[in-house]
């Protein structure tokens, strides 16, 4: 009679079940991956790739977050040319819809006075010399989840810059 040494183990194996376990494991990790260099590069928040401008020649540059944390600040910054503080006053507008989906925080420089009309809100902003650049910087937060559009533009100026951001729960 032969006799069984301790070591030794009677285990059922299933090599398919293991074989698929492996394949979900490695996917996963390739799926974390894929998730952790789309957050470093901006897609999930702040980043190169969700860093955007456009712009009015001569006019305005716009600076934006294509994608935003709900309710997290971000900073929405106006570059006025020469051409636009030609008259010692900048009058910038924002889309009002645009406005109703955030929350306005702080505006740097403070404008001198705001202006309520149908579709938009001009702000006023003085400057210092009549054809001096001026950077204004709205920090805001957005209040809506999903796809924002917004327009930006001077009101003595033909045109505007439209924009479209992203804001993740």
């Amino acid at each position: 009679m032969a006799s069984r040494q301790a070591h030794d183990l009677d285990i059922d194996q299933d090599l398919a079940f293991a074989q698929r376990s492996w394949r979900v494991q490695r996917a996963a990790w390739l799926g974390m991956g894929v998730v952790l260099l789309l957050a470093l590069a901006g897609v999930l928040g702040a980043g190169p790739l969700s860093r955007s401008d456009a712009s009015l020649p001569g006019f305005l540059r716009l600076e934006y977050q294509r994608f935003a944390r709900y309710q997290a600040p971000q900073a929405l910054i106006a570059r006025l040319e020469p051409a636009a503080t030609r008259a010692g006053e900048a009058r910038l507008w924002v889309d009002r819809q645009y406005l109703d989906d955030s929350k306005v925080d702080t505006i740097t420089p403070p404008p001198s006075r705001v202006e309520a009309a149908a579709d938009r809100l001009v702000y006023v902003f003085s400057t210092r010399r009549p054809g001096e650049p001026v950077t204004i910087v709205f920090t805001l937060q957005s209040e809506r989840i999903g796809l924002s559009s917004g327009r930006v533009g001077l009101d003595d100026a033909e045109g505007f810059v439209p924009f479209r951001q992203f804001v993740y729960p």
